[in-house]
């Protein structure tokens, strides 16, 4: 007949080797997750400070709009918004204007670049910029 019996002394410690291994998984599986939750949280902030860059371009482009409404092109004109939300961006409205003749009826259109930008690129984590052309008659 064969002896089954354990021996204690040659088994003791096999536990721990099994509790390190899944401690080390564990822990894994935390960084990893909470990595991943890191960059879920700066892609939607770097989406709000998109909207929000262009509500700024827009902004500026409807000031360029009124500006030119008055026949106020001046040529380059940067100004920063305090408002709310849109504190901290800074605006420039870019208008250079043409005078034509369309069926013998002088017409004046104006062009307007607007760019809005907050921060500054490479030196700000949420950096945001965006830029809108636009014509007007």
């Amino acid at each position: 007949m064969i002896d089954y019996r354990i021996n204690k002394k040659n088994s003791q410690g096999f536990m721990l080797v099994a509790v390190i291994f899944i401690i080390t998984v564990l822990a894994v599986a935390v960084v990893f997750l909470q990595r991943i939750s890191n960059v879920a949280v700066a892609t939607n902030v770097l989406a709000m400070q998109g909207a929000r860059a262009m509500q700024a371009a827009q902004a500026g482009a409807e000031w360029g709009i009124y500006q030119a409404t008055l026949g106020n092109c001046a040529g380059s004109t940067t100004f920063s918004l305090t408002e709310q939300s849109l504190t901290g961006f800074n605006v420039t409205v870019n208008c250079t204007s043409l005078n034509i003749t369309e069926q013998s009826i002088p017409v004046t259109m104006y062009f307007l670049t607007v760019s809005a930008e907050y921060g500054t690129l490479g030196t700000t984590p949420e950096y945001a910029s965006r830029k809108i052309s636009l014509t007007v008659e």
